[in-house]
């Protein structure tokens, strides 16, 4: 939490004057838990979902549109996910959790990245699902979570050409795939790669979608994430391949 709360000051610090009505600052988590049958206690419910995301105080426009971002992703699964799953869910194979956590990795005058773990365990078996936010703080889009050909500068925020809108993000993410699958190819090549050894780029390609499969580390630079299962067994669990800002400019 004290790691959160540094990174969050700095944040407020870093913000230019007049780009939000109130400062950034960190609140309390929003926290909540799910248990099936409805109301049962953790250790008697044959399904437990439990999740806390960020939360940003103040009044401005930027916080609460973040902070709109988590609530819709917690109520959504709330009516949903959980009832459809918990109800589903064969109690005699044991309980299942679900519980997701939340890093901020990454704050500057322009962006504010977020990375949420899922991980999902029943008996002996745990699946584990990466998501990241990246949410622009300055321009038309401020408050608002952005995707790569944004972030990269080759599509503005007050672009309205659907046609050359289309074209810059088929550009970026071409670039990005490419360069995430040199580094796939790079990894299979060690001592105990997990990685499949007959996967191909096509295949890669219908389980990575990099114009949002991503989020920003300390140093603003890209790093991408492959999900489980899609490059290697789900025990390997998820991939991460970190592509500085500089690189991927250079090839764009």
């Amino acid at each position: 939490m004290l790691r959160l709360l540094t990174l969050l000051l700095m944040l407020t610090l870093l913000l230019p004057a007049g780009m939000a009505e109130a400062p950034l600052a960190l609140s309390d988590d929003l926290c909540g838990v799910y248990t099936w049958p409805e109301g049962a206690p953790e250790a008697e419910a044959s399904y437990v979902y439990r999740y806390t995301y960020p939360q940003l105080s103040g009044e401005g426009d930027i916080a609460l549109t973040i902070n709109n971002v988590f609530d819709y992703e917690s109520s959504d699964a709330l009516g949903f996910e959980c009832p459809m799953i918990g109800s589903g869910h064969p109690a005699e194979e044991g309980q299942m959790r679900v519980e997701i956590t939340y890093e901020i990795v990454h704050m500057s005058n322009k962006a504010l990245s977020v990375r949420t773990d899922k991980v999902m365990t029943v008996g002996d078996t745990r699946s584990h699902i990466v998501k990241g936010y990246t949410f622009s703080l300055s321009g038309s889009r401020a408050g608002t979570v952005t995707s790569l050909p944004y972030l990269l500068g080759i599509v503005q925020d007050a672009e309205t050409d659907e046609w050359l809108i289309d074209r810059q993000i088929a550009k970026a993410e071409d670039c990005a795939r490419e360069m995430v699958w040199a580094l796939v190819e790079q990894e299979m090549k060690k001592d105990g790669s997990l990685i499949y050894e007959d996967i191909t780029l096509e295949e890669f390609a219908w389980g990575f979608f990099p114009e949002e499969d991503f989020f920003l580390d300390e140093k603003g630079d890209f790093v991408f994430y492959v999900q489980e299962n899609v490059i290697a067994p789900q025990e390997a669990g998820p991939f991460f391949f970190t592509i500085p800002l500089d690189a991927l400019m250079d090839e764009i």
